[in-house]
């Protein structure tokens, strides 16, 4: 790097170009920041968005709320950046900044609590399928009122009390997001193949292995959608289409056959 007092020169030339070396530099010191940080051209202020060496990260707290969409962007997308600028950006008017935060690997407590708070249904949502959520975070997210946020998080919790809960809930969506969970027990399997939603049981076919039984009542189901889903799925075992074979539907007999010769070959 050029000697400190060269640096500094750079951080105040004219020419963006020679601005632009002095945010590249290593080591940045602290007064060379503090200057580049609210320097006129983006291009400059993008470089220090994007830096992983950052020491004096409260320098700059200033580009989280950057006019440039794109310095926005590239902060909420840099492995570094703090939990303190983070929540900043949980408020961003732009979801493609604010949507990165979930699964920022710098995301806190602090951060996923004002995720939950957000009007932005997508960013809950996004929280809720984060596989790697805490107890108190999912607890909050059980009850969100959005059913599409719930169904995330039913579809991919480890918690079984939390998916025991999403069980019973009154949405179809949200059980439908339960049957794609393969941490589901056989026994939550089994009430499953019983929900009263048809898109519940045909869910369930697309997402986890079921025992025979369930599969043989699934055959019979009333839903000619989850009769068919059963015919078309390549895991169908060969007893269960030999039965659709014989199905009232001749959609559902006719994709039976058709699964069953992919069986033979």
């Amino acid at each position: 790097m050029p000697p400190q007092d060269d640096l500094r020169g750079l951080a105040h030339a004219k020419l963006v170009r020679h601005r632009v070396l002095a945010a590249q530099a290593v080591p940045l010191p602290r007064d060379v920041l503090a200057v580049l940080v609210n320097d006129p051209s983006r291009s400059v202020r993008r470089v220090l968005a994007a830096r992983t060496d950052v020491d004096a990260w409260d320098l700059l707290r200033p580009l989280a709320n950057d006019p440039d969409l794109r310095t926005r962007q590239t902060l909420a997308a840099n492995p570094s950046c703090p939990a303190d600028l983070l929540l900043i950006l949980v408020d961003d008017p732009h979801e493609s900044v604010r949507w990165e935060l979930p699964s920022h690997p710098q995301t806190d407590r602090r951060v996923r609590r004002k995720i939950i708070d957000s009007p932005d249904e997508d960013l809950r949502r996004l929280l809720a399928e984060e596989e790697t959520l805490d107890r108190d975070t999912t607890e909050q997210l059980l009850l969100d009122p959005s059913e599409e946020v719930r169904e995330s998080l039913a579809a991919r919790t480890p918690f079984p009390d939390a998916l025991a809960r999403l069980l019973t809930s009154r949405s179809a969506l949200v059980r439908a997001g339960v049957a794609q969970n393969p941490r589901t027990t056989p026994e939550q399997r089994h009430t499953l193949t019983r929900d009263r939603s048809a898109r519940v049981r045909a869910t369930l076919l697309k997402f986890v292995e079921l025992d025979e039984e369930d599969l043989r009542l699934l055959a019979k189901d009333r839903s000619l959608n989850v009769r068919w889903w059963l015919a078309t799925w390549p895991t169908t075992p060969r007893e269960i289409l030999e039965l659709l074979l014989r199905d009232p539907n001749e959609d559902v007999s006719r994709q039976a056959n058709v699964t069953l010769r992919h069986h033979h070959a």
